[in-house]
């Protein structure tokens, strides 16, 4: 019985670096380099750019113009995707089965996958956000969302998300597939699987 609580604590543990690791890399305070193509690059490798405002994260208010990136279509819908597959298949779903209910069966693995998750979604669908700039809809909605899922997210990580946050969190996904559907942007739920929570 010892052995197992020690397994357990030691996972919970991995799993809080783990989270805290990805959290602390997806800061945006650092550029990398990026190969210029053409005449630069025949100069050598030393010739580098720094990368253009299409390929930085997106931290604007939402725009009012038309499409500037490419494949921002594709882009949003693969990344939005992933977003729901993971709040799905690591949050949603264990709630459905009463994953987080007090003595469930691996109840503090099932909370530290779902914190993971919650995590990595967030991360999507920042990036999608960012994909979504040419439509102003879809910029709003997709800020709803992140904003939805930093609160889950955190509740996640200190273990006081009820079932209804995690509905809610469930409802904002749902209307966020509406509002992109609505405006040409439709996405659907990716399978993922995420690192650190196997």
């Amino acid at each position: 019985m010892a052995a197992r609580t020690v397994r357990s604590l030691t996972a919970l543990a991995a799993a809080a670096v783990l989270m805290t690791a990805l959290l602390v890399g997806c800061g945006g305070g650092t550029t990398t380099a990026v190969p210029v193509s053409g005449g630069a690059a025949a100069a050598g490798p030393a010739a580098l750019a720094t990368p253009t405002a299409a390929e930085t994260e997106y931290n604007s208010p939402c725009p009012t113009g038309g499409n500037a990136r490419k494949f921002a279509k594709t882009r949003f819908a693969l990344h939005a995707g992933l977003a729901l597959g993971a709040f799905h298949r690591y949050i949603y779903k264990p709630l459905r089965s009463g994953g987080f209910r007090a003595g469930a069966d691996k109840r503090k693995r099932t909370i530290a996958k779902a914190a993971i998750a919650g995590a990595f979604a967030l991360h999507q669908l920042k990036v999608a956000r960012g994909f979504a700039a040419a439509n102003p809809t879809l910029c709003r909605a997709v800020q709803g969302v992140s904003n939805q899922f930093s609160a889950l997210t955190g509740k996640l990580q200190n273990g006081t998300a009820t079932p209804a946050d995690i509905a809610a969190g469930n409802s904002s996904m749902a209307g966020l597939q509406r509002d992109a559907s609505k405006t040409g942007y439709g996405f659907k739920e990716q399978n993922v699987t995420i690192p650190g929570t196997s």
